[in-house]
């Protein structure tokens, strides 16, 4: 009770609209990931199957902006970078000199930046006229079913509204005589004057970021399916003959958007996610397809031929823009910052536990004056004590640590670590560092470790194959014997009781709670509650109460059920919290005074030069 906190995500959806979003920080579908090292190399991969020739790559990056604030989109002229911003909660149109980016990044300010004047108090940047004098922009309108499309002058000069159009979001045609825009489900053609107006194509689902090839003669666009969660490339000639999906049968098809062409038209570059293996954790990358690939000019809606990956993490990027000479671009990237807060009930505030580190998986020391955390986006585990102090680092890289448990007597650490390209695995490490030893040296992967009160045994959820192979399984650290606890199959998440009686667990589908009693041997329905509803369950400390966070039913909240009922009551509200996604979900703790944490979205997006080589 007592813990309301609102904070709001942004969803860009072209024109500006904005939309809430719970526990993702989104630049358009851009999804976060790591950081990456500055002028990193990255040769192109091209999709499976694909022959090995000469092929497009990213031969270096260099970071552009150092603002600090939200961005949701990006235009490329010749000297200058139109970048529309959220330094408040307004948008705005910044301009970013391009003549600074040969210095190094030490040596730029936020002189660079300057904001574009307009009459407009939240407005955001659609394209940028062919001869790069006018900026075409939506200001946005809260509830309107579509933004008035303006042109607005780079330089002197007052902006002048287009027509009567209005819509989601548009583009010019490479001569300037055209305009493509979306609104709704249809895409339309009209005169740059605004009239006449023609309809092309009624897609089933939003369309947005239509762009026309520079020869005029096809537009791409992207269609979002909202109920579904997905997004897809479409192609149709200025006609509006042969609509078709591009990449139809490409494994990342249903997350791509957002293309922009080469000024030569000979590759289309977008952006698509996908996951880090075993983890809910996914980056953005860019990729590039030629300009003539796919559709009106031949070949299939299917065809993958020439599909090439430009980055590949761990750093998401999107939002392409590309210079006229093909020999660089420009992408928004994501530096995530994962800050752990708990909730003060004097200040009824969320504060920072450890303030200026970014992580997520935050474990207190039974004594209360160390905690343990998995760095973000690193990925992995440090101690330290409580106020941040004598930070130490007990893994390392390229495994990636998640959820640590501190022993009873506070000398080890009990975590999960995950290689690259293996499955979770349980690892002992001591406080005062070393090399971190595997627990359990089978097959399989094992996760959510456990320790009883007098720290002698160790319970954990274990994986094999599918669902069928979930157990939770406990070893006896005096007689190494492994148990595996009755009739668990198909359990996950198991929690020990902190009085050692009871074991928590929930079904696969975080839909049903689990309580099974050592006094009886026997399982039994807790709680049976609406999908994903059941996260993250923590003890009370008497073993009287399982909280669990609720991401799913109605607002935001940690809830709590009392052994022996069935029936929920709510601990705390949380709202709509801007929260983290880690690679196991959206984190919760208690810290050592029984305050409850969360991990706060705090990363930011900048603008990054990609130089490329195009054959």
């Amino acid at each position: 009770m007592g813990c309301l906190f609102y904070y709001y995500s942004l969803m860009s959806t072209g024109s500006g609209k904005v939309s809430i979003v719970k526990g993702t920080l989104f630049l358009g579908v851009l999804t976060l990931i790591g950081m990456i090292a500055v002028a990193g190399v990255f040769p192109g991969s091209r999709a499976r199957g694909a022959a090995s020739v000469e092929e497009p790559r990213v031969t270096s990056i260099t970071q552009i902006t150092r603002d600090g604030f939200r961005k949701t989109n990006l235009l490329a002229g010749e000297s200058q970078l139109y970048v529309t911003e959220l330094p408040g909660a307004h948008r705005v149109i910044a301009r970013v000199s391009l003549s600074s980016s040969d210095r190094p990044n030490s040596d730029r300010s936020n002189s660079d930046r300057s904001v574009v004047p307009s009459p407009f108090s939240n407005l955001q940047a659609l394209d940028l006229s062919p001869d790069h004098t006018q900026l075409l922009v939506a200001p946005i309108q809260g509830g309107s079913s579509g933004d008035e499309f303006w042109t607005l002058p780079v330089g002197a000069g007052s902006p002048q509204r287009i027509g009567e159009l209005s819509g989601r979001d548009a583009a010019w045609s490479s001569d300037g005589q055209h305009l493509v825009f979306s609104k709704g489900s249809v895409l339309y053609v009209a005169g740059a004057s605004g009239t006449p107006v023609h309809e092309l194509f009624t897609a089933t689902g939003s369309v947005f970021a239509p762009r026309f090839s520079p020869d005029g003669k096809i537009i791409r666009f992207t269609v979002s399916d909202v109920a579904q969660n997905t997004t897809q490339l479409w192609e149709v000639a200025q006609d509006g003959s042969n609509p078709h999906a591009l990449l139809a049968k490409w494994e990342h098809a249903s997350t791509a958007c957002c293309g922009s062409w080469t000024a030569d038209g000979r590759y289309y570059v977008f952006q698509a996610s996908q996951t880090v293996p075993h983890t809910l954790t996914l980056f953005t990358s860019l990729w590039a397809i030629p300009g003539s690939a796919t559709g009106v000019d031949g070949g299939t809606s299917s065809d993958t031929s020439g599909l090439v990956q430009l980055t590949n993490g761990p750093m998401s990027f999107g939002k392409a823009s590309l210079a006229r000479d093909n020999k660089k671009m420009w992408a928004i990237g994501v530096q995530p910052f994962g800050e752990v807060v708990k909730y003060e009930r004097g200040s009824k505030k969320f504060v920072p536990v450890l303030p200026g580190v970014s992580a997520t998986d935050l474990s207190f020391s039974p004594d209360g004056k160390w905690v343990t955390y998995v760095a973000v986006p690193e990925a992995t585990l440090w101690r330290s004590r409580a106020n941040g102090s004598d930070r130490l680092q007990l893994s390392s890289a390229p495994g990636r640590a998640a959820l640590p448990v501190w022993s009873p007597d506070g000398k080890q650490i009990a975590f999960v670590s995950m290689q690259p390209g293996e499955s979770w695995k349980l690892f002992l490490v001591p406080v005062g560092g070393g090399t971190p030893q595997a627990v359990v040296a089978e097959n399989g992967s094992q996760i959510d470790a456990n320790w009883s009160a007098d720290g002698s045994r160790l319970m954990f959820g274990d994986f094999r194959n599918d669902l069928g192979g979930l157990t939770i399984r406990v070893l006896d650290f005096k007689t190494h014997q492994m148990e595996t606890i009755p009739g668990s199959q198909g359990l996950f998440s198991p929690r020990w009781s902190p009085d050692g009686r009871y074991i928590a667990a929930l079904s696969p589908d975080n839909t049903t709670l689990k309580r099974f009693d050592f006094k009886t041997q026997q399982w039994s329905n807790w709680l049976v509650e609406s999908a994903g509803a059941v996260s993250y369950p923590i003890w009370s400390a008497d073993s009287q109460y399982i909280y669990f966070d609720d991401l799913v039913s109605g607002e935001e909240s940690i809830r709590r059920v009392k052994v022996g009922e069935s029936q929920p009551e709510l601990a705390c509200v949380l709202g709509a919290v801007d929260r983290f996604p880690g690679g196991l979900g959206t984190w919760i703790g208690r810290a050592a005074d029984g305050s409850w944490m969360l991990v706060r979205d705090r990363s930011t997006q900048e603008v990054y030069q990609l130089s490329l080589e195009l054959p």
